[in-house]
């Protein structure tokens, strides 16, 4: 928010890369939905099982927009069992 925000007073556009997990691609969504500087965000439709496989919703694109989810904290629930697949003892 502290970037969003000195882009903002400076005039300048915002775009955030969203290429982490799950919960940093929720979480940049909801600082670009926040931000009058946001105009664009970058990521990858590609396969990346930390932002498909982690959590049970999608991000579906619809005319080149991209929907903010609406739930309570970053609107997103993580799969159990893939933590438990993938976490190291």
């Amino acid at each position: 928010m502290r970037i969003a925000a000195l882009a903002s007073a400076a005039i300048l556009r915002l775009a955030p890369h969203l290429w982490a997990g799950a919960p940093a691609f929720a979480a940049g969504l909801h600082v670009a939905a926040a931000s009058p500087a946001s105009f664009i965000l970058e990521y990858a439709l590609g396969a990346n099982p930390m932002i498909h496989d982690l959590i049970e919703e999608d991000f579906p694109v619809q005319g080149g927009l991209l929907a903010i989810p609406d739930r309570p904290g970053l609107g997103i629930t993580i799969r159990d069992d893939f933590v438990q697949r993938y976490r190291k003892s």
